[in-house]
């Protein structure tokens, strides 16, 4: 067979067996909402998730028109009655609800590495391909490399400051989406000094003796009280001298492109002589 032809088939092949572009796409998961609301236009949601609305959880509030519906909880008979062509769940769905969609026949896009700024990155570039949008998803991707470029620069040769995160006992250590937002901040995550890999708890004997710079929580109520009125944190150096940052919630927990913004956040907080508070 000529090599002309041959191309032709193969391109041919791979067009016949490639899947459709979704029409309407439904997203689980407020990573995925997040993403969606920049690279697609409204009329192709099927359904996001309730988080979206929630002001302190999401960073696209009042982004998604009330006529898509949400999704408080995972409900396939309420999911398939909508008839999306594509579902998006994430690696944190859970594997018996994951089990019922791929029972019900629906065809679903699994957003995963959803614990580095690197996993961040390539999970809205396969998002973007999933729903037929590389284009955008590309240029969401661009806009979020530009400013970690920017910070990285600003951050060259800065001191780095031993930073703990701190939630009712809990702490984020090793291969953590908050331990990556403290490193990217210019900073070391005192939960990984630990030993501590993932989100677990942590004894307050142990943080005592770790001694960490500072201090960093999420603003939600109660949060900063727990650590002040704490009988032994409260007498940290880093809390003695004040050295807790409140970080808005909605950027501390986001998995998605906000993530940067995040990073530029925490890094004005720890450095604001090299970091101005808001990003170009």
């Amino acid at each position: 067979m000529k090599a002309p032809l041959l191309g032709w088939l193969l391109a041919l092949l791979s067009v016949a067996t490639a899947s459709p572009v979704p029409s309407r796409v439904a997203s689980l998961n407020l990573t995925a909402d997040e993403v969606l609301v920049e690279i697609l236009p409204p009329e192709r949601l099927a359904a996001v998730t309730s988080f979206a609305d929630e002001r302190g959880t999401s960073n696209i509030v009042g982004r998604v028109p009330p006529s898509v519906p949400r999704f408080p909880k995972a409900d396939l008979e309420r999911l398939v009655a909508l008839h999306p062509d594509l579902v998006v769940v994430s690696e944190y769905t859970d594997p018996d609800f994951l089990d019922l969609v791929e029972r019900s026949g629906l065809r679903y896009h699994r957003m995963q590495g959803l614990r580095s700024l690197a996993g961040y990155r390539q999970a809205i570039l396969d998002l973007g391909g999933a729903v037929g949008e590389p284009a955008r998803a590309a240029r969401l991707v661009a806009r979020y490399d530009a400013v970690l470029a920017d910070l990285s620069r600003r951050l060259a040769g800065v001191s780095r400051p031993r930073v703990l995160y701190w939630a009712s006992g809990m702490t984020a250590g090793a291969d953590t989406a908050i331990g990556a937002l403290i490193e990217s901040a210019g900073a070391r995550n005192v939960g990984g000094e630990l030993g501590v890999t993932g989100v677990a708890a942590v004894g307050a004997e142990k943080v005592f003796v770790a001694d960490p710079d500072v201090i960093l929580i999420g603003v939600w109520p109660g949060a900063r009280a727990a650590l002040v009125q704490h009988p032994l944190l409260s007498r940290l150096r880093a809390v003695r001298e004040s050295a807790i940052v409140e970080m808005p919630t909605e950027l501390l927990v986001t998995l998605s492109q906000h993530a940067a913004e995040a990073s530029w956040y925490l890094a004005w907080a720890l450095h604001p002589d090299r970091i101005p508070a808001s990003h170009p």
